[in-house]
């Protein structure tokens, strides 16, 4: 399922911004980094996704395979933390030098009842909301608010309710929380969504 999902990521994705660039990764490229991802094999996809990241210049935004495989990358910087192979700190460290960049997210269903994995409304009603984790969905990783860049994105969301949906969105924040569940949790701003 997560295959599917983060495949879907990878296609639906690539033609969001200007296409000045020719595609720096290929079909094999994606392919590699998603088996990893859905096998949680964190080490090995945290360096894939940063190699591969490495291949666009830092300020270059005219494709949407930097933001796909940024976000690839603090899910990754995040599962290491909520697994505790980083600190905390570390965690965080890593994931901040990405503050004011642009990311996609994968395609996720929204659902007010939802609690991993997908997204909702946060309690005051204002931004969106997700919290992923593994597949067993025991180890809590990440946090994400987003802020939105309309306001009225978050009125009507029963239209949205069972959809899936995907955001892009800009780094805002980063902070490192939990004792005993370590995790990042992140704020987006701009953030926009768009079906899937």
């Amino acid at each position: 399922m997560k295959k599917i999902i983060l495949l879907g990521m990878m296609i639906m994705t690539l033609p969001l911004y200007s296409q000045k660039n020719e595609n720096k990764m290929s079909g094999g490229d994606w392919d590699k980094i998603i088996q990893l991802l859905t096998s949680e094999k964190w080490d090995d996809a945290e360096k894939t996704s940063l190699k591969f990241l490495n291949k666009f210049d830092k300020n270059d935004d005219s494709s949407s395979e930097p933001a796909i495989l940024r976000y690839m990358y603090l899910s990754c910087v995040a599962a290491k933390v909520g697994e505790k192979i980083y600190s905390k700190e570390e965690g965080e460290k890593k994931a901040k030098k990405l503050i004011g960049k642009h990311i996609i997210t994968p395609p996720r269903e929204f659902n007010e009842k939802r609690i991993f994995n997908g997204f909702k409304l946060t309690e005051d009603k204002k931004s969106f909301w997700s919290c992923s984790s593994n597949n067993t969905m025991t180890i809590i990783r990440i946090f994400e608010t987003y802020e939105m860049r309309d306001s009225n994105d978050t009125k009507n969301t029963f239209l949205l309710e069972n959809k899936k949906i995907r955001l892009g969105a800009t780094i805002k924040e980063v902070r490192s929380e939990g004792q005993t569940m370590p995790r990042l949790h992140i704020t987006f701003e701009n953030a926009f969504f768009w079906e899937d």
